[in-house]
């Protein structure tokens, strides 16, 4: 499990905690979504490192192919002129060459099932970054309510205690 993706559960697993024990939740869900974006700022630029790397290693893969297929018509060069030893030789160099070809055939699937975790941390850490911002807007309407209603309710008691005290 990914760095960013236990950060991300620790923070969602503790978010309501931390909201019932804060004085004011509102601002701590707005500290928990500032920490939430950079994390994503984070994962984001994370990825683009390894979209490069991958692209490197796709060029890298497509240069020792090409250079796989050189040994190889030189291999063949070299059988056409009678000289074995020669055609020997350019066949252990493709040979070296392929097994490069392996390695770097590996290091991109690597490179692939990598790009595919962080892009999936991305979406989840994205659904929950949303779910943040809901109950944000939530806390912000709640809190509005709280506000008109305990309005209305001095508004009332003031104008009952002016009714009182003008009949007196």
């Amino acid at each position: 499990m990914g760095i960013f993706s236990r950060m991300t559960d620790i923070i969602n697993s503790n978010i309501n905690a931390m909201l019932d024990q804060a004085e004011e939740p509102e601002k701590m869900v707005r500290l928990i979504i500032q920490e939430m974006e950079d994390t994503l700022v984070e994962v984001r630029s994370s990825s683009a490192r390894v979209l490069a790397d991958r692209k490197d290693a796709a060029r890298r893969l497509e240069q020792v192919r090409s250079e796989a297929a050189s040994w190889e018509d030189n291999a063949r060069l070299a059988i056409d002129k009678d000289r074995e030893d020669l055609a020997r030789a350019a066949l252990q160099e493709k040979r070296a060459i392929e097994e490069e070809v392996s390695v770097v055939e590996a290091e991109l699937t690597a490179t692939d099932e990598h790009i595919a975790q962080l892009n999936n941390e991305v979406s989840q850490l994205q659904q929950k970054l949303d779910d943040a911002r809901a109950r944000q807007k939530a806390l912000t309407m709640r809190s509005q309510t709280v506000e008109s209603r305990l309005k209305v309710k001095k508004q009332m008691h003031r104008e009952r205690s002016e009714e009182h005290t003008s009949e007196l």
